[in-house]
């Protein structure tokens, strides 16, 4: 008896944070790393008036997901507007972190 090459399965746990009665956020990390969550820094969030922000040191490229109970107005990577996806059905939220592989400063609003 043997194992199969090249078939696994690998699943990431991440605590759904709960920001206030209309958000609730989960950081997955790197989507394509076995290790996606060992990507993440660290994690704080504010409460405004104006709105909810989360903050995330992702340290990486490639593409970044989290979970998101609601849609984000804006993703900002190291101060610069980014475009991202986000999926309404099941609350995923992605975005590409391009360039050099290295700290990045990520902004939810």
């Amino acid at each position: 008896m043997s194992l199969e090459v090249v078939k696994c399965e690998i699943f990431t746990i991440s605590p759904v944070r709960v920001i206030d009665q209309d958000l609730q956020f989960a950081p997955i990390g790197l989507l394509d790393m076995y290790n996606s969550g060992g990507a993440i820094e660290a994690l704080e969030h504010t409460n405004h008036p104006a709105g909810c922000r989360v903050n995330i040191s992702v340290w990486g490229c490639g593409c970044f997901g989290a979970y998101s109970s609601k849609q984000p107005l804006s993703c900002i990577v190291d101060m610069e507007e980014k475009e991202f996806q986000y999926n309404a059905e099941d609350g995923l939220l992605k975005l590409e972190l391009e360039g050099e592989c290295n700290l990045r400063d990520i902004k939810i609003v």
